[in-house]
């Protein structure tokens, strides 16, 4: 592909990870689904909905396998961009990616990729945009939600490419629909109000 070989990467593939490396992912192969790579203008068309400013906010690619996206993201001026793979195969390739791309594509300089599963991944603090590229079965997304929801902060935007278990998603009170693509969906987590009711401002004057 025109992407790679430009770049001299290798990011272009289809990929099980049940064929891969299932002895080195361990029990959490069995909710893992496959590598594919995000389609080149896919996620600029997702980030066009994200209704925040890049400069303060964490990019994370959940799933980010050979590191497309991640080259992607760095494009964009976020404060960090991190990519989190759980197949060591998959993560040796993009650490190899990420050293061979021009350096000059990218405007964040906070560029990072995590071998992690996403199940127990602590997201960066602050302002953050997830992506996924359906990574996973619904058991695991259902945690990650949690897990975002769980988090206090300001703003946070959840990008879900392929989006075959949207309606977790969609049943989970902490988000709400922002945007749709043909290719994929924008939630926006809820925000907190911070005004207390009318009951909590009363004062007895007795």
């Amino acid at each position: 592909m025109r992407f790679d070989a430009e770049r001299a990467i290798t990011t272009e593939a289809l990929l099980f990870l049940g064929d891969l490396d299932p002895e080195a992912i361990g029990p959490s192969i069995v909710h893992a689904t496959h590598y594919e790579p995000t389609p080149v203008g896919d996620l600029d068309a997702l980030l066009a909905h994200v209704p925040f400013a890049f400069e303060g906010a964490a990019f994370v690619d959940v799933g980010s396998g050979m590191g497309r996206a991640v080259l992607l993201a760095a494009r964009h001026p976020f404060r960090q961009v991190v990519g989190i793979e759980i197949s060591p195969a998959l993560h040796e390739i993009a650490r190899d990616n990420l050293a061979r791309a021009p350096q000059a594509e990218r405007r964040c300089r906070d560029v990072r990729l995590v071998r992690a599963d996403a199940a127990t991944y602590r997201f960066p603090r602050g302002d953050l945009v997830a992506y996924l590229y359906n990574p996973f079965d619904a058991d695991v997304l259902a945690t990650v939600l949690a897990a975002l929801a769980a988090s206090e902060r300001r703003n946070l935007a959840l990008l879900y490419h392929t989006p075959v278990h949207r309606d977790v998603i969609e049943r989970h009170p902490a988000f709400t629909l922002l945007a749709e693509e043909p290719m994929g969906v924008v939630f926006q987590k809820v925000r907190r109000s911070n005004r207390r009711t009318v009951d909590e401002c009363h004062h007895d004057p007795s």
